[in-house]
């Protein structure tokens, strides 16, 4: 069991990673509840120097919020370029964004961190976008129920 949830939550961060759409996978809950993270990601965000993708990780009650950001042209330099993560959890006091500027390098990379623990039941809402001057917007949302 503890082998398959590994497998799953590597195969859901690599997803992530490479911009493939993450299906949330569940192991059966045994008598200790259950294991490991559970990584939803939304849909891309859309086009243009960078491709965006909001994920929200969730481990019982706790919540990760981030976004990762990968380029679709086989031409791209690595780079710093400056992203806006933000989030709610539905009924609980808004979160404050966070702005990183962060290296994005030819592979794509995991950006940002907002971590929050919420009741059960809760959905928990992420956006990821970029933030660099003179770039094209591009957006994306991802949004969760974090069940117990």
């Amino acid at each position: 069991m503890k082998r398959l949830s590994a497998v799953l939550a590597g195969v859901a961060a690599l997803a992530a990673l490479t911009g493939t759409q993450a299906v949330a996978a569940t192991t059966p809950a045994g008598p200790a509840g259950p294991v490991g993270a559970v990584i939803t990601c939304g849909s891309p965000g859309a086009p243009g120097f960078l491709q965006t993708r909001a994920c929200i990780e969730v481990t019982g009650t706790q919540v990760r919020l981030y976004g990762t950001a990968y380029s679709t042209n086989p031409g791209w330099v690595a780079q710093n370029v400056g992203f806006r993560l933000s989030g709610n959890a539905v009924g609980l006091p808004p979160l404050p964004p966070i702005t990183p500027t962060v290296l994005v390098p030819v592979g794509g990379r995991s950006v940002g961190d907002i971590t929050l623990t919420v009741p059960c039941g809760t959905t928990v809402n992420a956006e990821f976008s970029v933030d660099q001057f003179g770039w094209p917007p591009s957006t994306a949302t991802a949004s969760t129920v974090v069940t117990c």
